[in-house]
């Protein structure tokens, strides 16, 4: 958690003046310019410094996180490193394939689409790609309507491979009819110069000749 410094808190203006203990040290904090507040607590100026290099703080960015008071330098010092852009990581980290990254910095390597919060996968060569990419790139095309052989839901997804060529399901029929193949005596795929046909079809075919 962050907090910004409140030095700047109105003080009696006698030099005289006890603004009550320091929290740090204990002791009384005389006059105006002795003294500030922050963290809910009264200090002398010489006091609210940096656990970690003992720099003042007043009047200086400072946070406050389990209980350690830091200057800008040491808190950032604790922070993790985007693995992106190098840049530290200030608010949400986003981790993914066991890196570190700023949530706008996790990107598809191709479309450079952010892929925070959506899905994406792997490559052989570990790349981070969104599912489009990822398609376009490995996906089988259908020898039918050549279309991408995916699920639209991201179920998995089914193809069919006959005479060398991959198919959609729903596309694996007889290119006359349309009667959907099934693996029964004579109602199969009957391939005939790279044409599916059912057996109707491909007796009409050869008989023909």
């Amino acid at each position: 958690m962050s907090v910004e410094s409140d030095s700047d808190t109105e003080w009696e203006d006698d030099p005289d003046y006890d603004h009550g203990l320091c929290i740090k040290c204990k002791e009384n904090i005389i006059g105006h310019e002795n003294g500030c507040k922050a963290l809910g607590s009264l200090y002398h100026v010489q006091c609210f410094t940096c656990n970690i290099c003992n720099d003042t703080l007043v009047k200086r960015p400072f946070y406050h996180s389990n209980g350690i008071t830091y200057c800008e330098k040491d808190y950032l010092s604790t922070l993790e490193k985007c693995d992106c852009c190098g840049e530290c990581i200030k608010e949400r980290i986003l981790r993914a394939v066991d890196k570190q990254y700023h949530p706008q910095c996790f990107k598809c390597t191709d479309c450079s689409a952010c892929l925070d919060g959506v899905p994406f996968t792997l490559d052989s060569n570990k790349n981070v790609l969104c599912v489009d990419c990822y398609n376009r790139k490995f996906a089988y095309v259908c020898a039918i309507c050549n279309k991408l052989i995916v699920s639209d839901d991201g179920s998995e997804t089914y193809r069919i491979i006959a005479m060398d060529k991959d198919f959609h399901v729903s596309c694996y029929k007889c290119q006359v009819c349309g009667v959907k193949f099934e693996n029964e005596p004579g109602k199969g795929c009957y391939p005939h110069h790279d044409t599916l046909l059912c057996y109707t079809h491909y007796k009409e075919a050869t008989d023909s000749k």
